[in-house]
């Protein structure tokens, strides 16, 4: 069973973690960042969940010191907080797996963990592999991105915070970062994107594809079906779910059966994406990490499988 460590200032937040993942894991809860600390000089942790905005040591401090004792294990931020410029600072500065929002959702929190732990697993066996075996991470490529959507304003919006240079040139240097590699001489997204699954099928058929962003609500079939379908033509593509109203049962399937990469709780009103500037960069922004972690974690698979 893996071990969890839990770090909030507040006794609320830790007793409602804990009555929601201790039948799944062995969970260790703080609500002094300090006293977790000493206690992870003592004891190993597989991932630890950390509150943003602490009274004693801030998340990013104590995520940093964590990763000095612990560099192996998965990290999370948990906060109440939605600034952007102080999320992207604690990503670049702790290597965390994933930000948790205030109140979360259960099925996103089990999500982000299970993934989490998942993505860590990789790790140390690539890790473990490459102490015996020299392998390269592949240079030098475009990756062909396939994203479906039914609305059109939202398709649209999605697909140019994917293509433009500055996201590009994020994409590529969090994936150097990742693996200590080479700088790339050219790194492009190409991004085909499709209003319906079967269009997306189509293509897919013809084209190559290296990951898929399927909404849950598509016209012609929902977007796990979808993804299941490109699992099974496409078994190495990388996928990622989308979902305004994710569930315990959606969770499942999505994990069990079509093992995606990530599944992202985005909400967007029309009024939304009209108006509020702020919740677009912030869903963007959620977006494009996931993309950088789902092309990672199909990186480290084709590291592995190198003979």
């Amino acid at each position: 069973m893996n071990k969890i460590l839990l770090v909030d200032d507040e006794q609320s937040v830790l007793d409602a973690l804990r009555r929601e993942l201790r039948s799944l894991f062995e969970i260790e809860t703080f609500s002094n960042p300090v006293e977790a600390i000493e206690r992870c000089k003592q004891v190993k942790f597989d991932l630890v969940v950390a509150d943003y905005k602490m009274p004693e040591m801030n998340g990013i401090e104590f995520l940093k010191q964590f990763g000095e004792l612990q560099s192996d294990a998965a990290r999370l931020v948990l906060s109440g907080e939605a600034d952007i410029d102080a999320l992207v600072r604690t990503i670049n500065e702790t290597h965390i797996y994933r930000f948790l929002s205030k109140p979360w959702e259960k099925a996103e929190l089990l999500s982000s963990i299970l993934q989490a732990l998942a993505h860590r697993e990789n790790i140390l066996a690539s890790k473990a592999e490459n102490q015996n075996t020299a392998k390269s991470v592949p240079h030098d490529s475009a990756c062909q991105i396939v994203l479906v959507e039914n609305d059109k304003r939202l398709l649209a919006l999605m697909a140019r915070g994917l293509s433009d240079e500055k996201s590009q040139e994020s994409i590529c240097n969090t994936m150097q970062l990742e693996f200590k590699s080479a700088p790339t001489k050219y790194f492009k997204c190409l991004v085909s994107s499709f209003r319906s699954a079967q269009a997306a099928l189509d293509h897919v058929e013809k084209n190559p594809c290296d990951l898929i962003i399927a909404s849950q609500k598509l016209p012609d079939m929902d977007g796990i079906q979808l993804l299941h379908r490109m699992k099974q033509y496409i078994p190495d593509t990388a996928r990622i779910l989308i979902s305004s109203e994710p569930d315990k049962a959606m969770l499942s399937q999505a994990i069990n059966d079509v093992e995606v990469q990530n599944l992202l709780h985005l909400y967007w009103s029309s009024n939304e994406l009209r108006t509020d500037m702020r919740r677009q960069a912030w869903n963007l922004f959620q977006l494009k990490t996931a993309v950088i972690q789902a092309l990672a974690a199909k990186t480290l698979v084709q590291i592995n499988k190198q003979p």
